[in-house]
């Protein structure tokens, strides 16, 4: 099952401070507000137990509902913009338990042929780690223009890392905390994983006697 828990998101640790915070981290919720929805679907759509889901999204919509409350009680200037993300927050818990109901109601409507369709393909945990598919998936994400949605909406780095993880069967839990650990490593480990790949390419050009350095 992912691994998604409510208070590690960087919305939740923003939003339930009790006390009046600097504009400068206020401006950091909007970035914060889409990095929760971006992992709230993906742990939606890769978990299978709707039972599970379910009181995921109601103890999620508690805790922002009783955020809001409180912020209401003791209402401020700076809050304001606080209470106006606790509602969309709120709102968005909403429509995915109505959609979620209505999907185990009606569940011939939501037949996604995709979901059925597994990958054949598993790494071997003793040569690639989680953190080099992390490396791959930064790489194509961090190439300008190198990848494109084809329903022309703006590409975010969860929907390159999820066809890593349907293509390998992994679960790369926590994937800004993957993607902090792969580019603060030392330049001489920064690819590390990317230079095995260009040593095994060279290595089998030079086994077909093509390589010619």
């Amino acid at each position: 099952m992912p691994d998604w828990e409510l208070t590690e998101q960087r919305i939740y640790q923003l939003l339930k401070h009790p006390y009046q915070i600097d504009k400068s981290v206020v401006e950091n919720m909007t970035s914060a507000y889409l990095e929760f929805v971006e992992e709230l679907f993906a742990y939606i759509g890769n978990t299978k137990d709707n039972k599970e889901i379910i009181r995921k999204l109601n103890i999620t919509y508690i805790e922002f509902a009783t955020i809001k409350a409180f912020e209401e009680s003791t209402p401020t200037e700076n809050n304001k913009q606080k209470i106006v993300f606790l509602n969309k927050l709120i709102t968005l818990i909403e429509k995915e338990q109505d959609l979620l109901y209505r999907q185990m109601e009606y569940p011939k409507f939501f037949i996604n042929i995709e979901s059925e369709w597994k990958s054949p393909i598993c790494t071997n945990s003793d040569v690639i780690k989680l953190i080099d598919i992390m490396e791959l998936a930064c790489g194509f994400f961090y190439l300008m223009d190198g990848l494109l949605r084809i329903d022309n909406k703006a590409l975010h780095l969860i929907d390159v890392t999820r066809i890593f993880e349907k293509m390998f069967n992994v679960n790369l839990g926590d994937i800004y905390k993957k993607e902090e650990a792969v580019i603060k490593r030392k330049p001489i480990k920064i690819t590390e994983f990317l230079d095995r790949l260009k040593s095994a390419i060279i290595q089998k050009s030079k086994d077909e006697g093509y390589y010619q350095p």
